[in-house]
């Protein structure tokens, strides 16, 4: 049996990390599933948090010392791998627990999570760590959660910039993908970060989601002008990439011309009054195939690193292995309005999938 797991990021301009495991396994797949379900049985929430095991300069996070105060998220967007999981979608850590693990000498402290302002204590545990001295970093923002007090001791710990996510052009495909944001917190978002004295507003966001049309762009650079003028402001923007066990699995990518054609579009729109950091429309499709398509395409992301690990080298080997996008696992919306997305078309799941 030949199990391949490959990272390609996009950030990194096609530098492909590739961890091959080759193994001939002689038991069957019902006993490996069923050893993996009574881990997963036995498995409390007396484990969390996880954390880090060594604090170390030569991270990414350097010198930071990350813990986990929540697990999972009871939101549904539908784009995320993360949404409404098990016990209610999110299991919460007591301060006191993370508080009595911190080493320390641990003077910068990470709190991870998918939903860590979600946390129902999260601003007295903040309060606690930057009382003691400490740097802290939070992991996850979400405009509605946040208050002047939680973004003053985000700021009393060392944060110069507030990062929150819109997640949707316009609001129009927020509630399509159902992103319970509105312009009105993020702009309230905007408006706590200037009294604390921060210097930008990092906004998170997507293009390239089904149903999109140009007048959800010409909202985000009309709605991100309007955010500018409260305080700078940098523009982050994703290409959507649909993942499987999501409302969105099998959906199918925008197109890279029909992103960079976007990307141009807000960029005209804004004029120059916010900076725009998008994501490579070439790399996201990279992802887009080793998401959606079936085993064939790690094979495929191995040939790609032998043969350079280039855009071009990932277009011949997804060509060659002749990988093809297909509806898999797709979940249910949940909701009465369902949205009914757009799936590929005219490819049956491999029978290896």
């Amino acid at each position: 049996m030949l199990v391949v797991v490959a990272v390609a990021g996009s950030a990194l301009l096609g530098i492909l990390v590739a961890l091959i495991v080759a193994r001939t396994v002689t038991r069957p797949l019902s006993r490996i599933q069923s050893v993996a379900a009574r881990v997963t049985d036995g498995d409390t929430d007396a484990r969390l948090p996880a954390r880090s095991a060594i604090i170390t300069p030569n991270t990414e996070l350097r010198s930071m010392f990350l813990i986990e105060p929540e697990r999972g998220c009871s939101r549904g967007c539908h784009y995320c791998v993360m949404r409404r999981t098990t016990n209610g979608g999110m299991r919460t850590v007591p301060p006191e627990r993370v508080l009595s693990l911190i080493p320390e000498h641990a003077r910068r402290v990470g709190l991870v999570g998918a939903a860590v302002t979600d946390h129902p204590r999260i601003v007295e545990l903040l309060r606690t760590l930057v009382d003691a001295g400490r740097e802290v970093g939070v992991s996850s923002l979400r405009a509605d959660r946040l208050t002047q007090e939680l973004v003053d001791q985000l700021r009393r710990g060392g944060a110069t910039n507030l990062t929150v996510a819109a997640d949707g052009a316009s609001q129009r495909m927020r509630d399509l993908v159902d992103r319970k944001h509105s312009e009105e917190q993020i702009l309230r978002a905007a408006t706590f970060a200037r009294t604390a004295g921060m210097r930008q507003l990092k906004v998170y966001n997507v293009v390239g989601l089904p149903l999109e049309e140009d007048a959800d762009v010409d909202e985000l650079a009309r709605f991100t002008t309007e955010l500018s003028r409260i305080m700078p402001v940098a523009l982050g923007v994703a290409p959507f990439v649909a993942k499987r066990n999501t409302p969105l699995d099998g959906a199918p990518f925008a197109g890279i011309r029909e992103v960079e054609a976007r990307l141009e579009r807000l960029r005209k729109g804004l004029k120059g009054r916010a900076e725009v950091r998008p994501t490579s429309a070439r790399w996201a499709w990279v992802e887009y195939m080793l998401a959606q398509c079936g085993p064939e395409s790690g094979l495929a992301a191995l040939d790609a690193w032998k043969a350079g690990g280039s855009f071009a080298a990932f277009k011949r080997a997804f060509q060659e292995r002749d990988c093809r996008p297909y509806l898999a696992r797709r979940v249910e919306d949940g909701r009465r309005r369902a949205t009914a997305w757009p799936i590929v078309e005219g490819v049956a799941p491999p029978t290896a999938a």
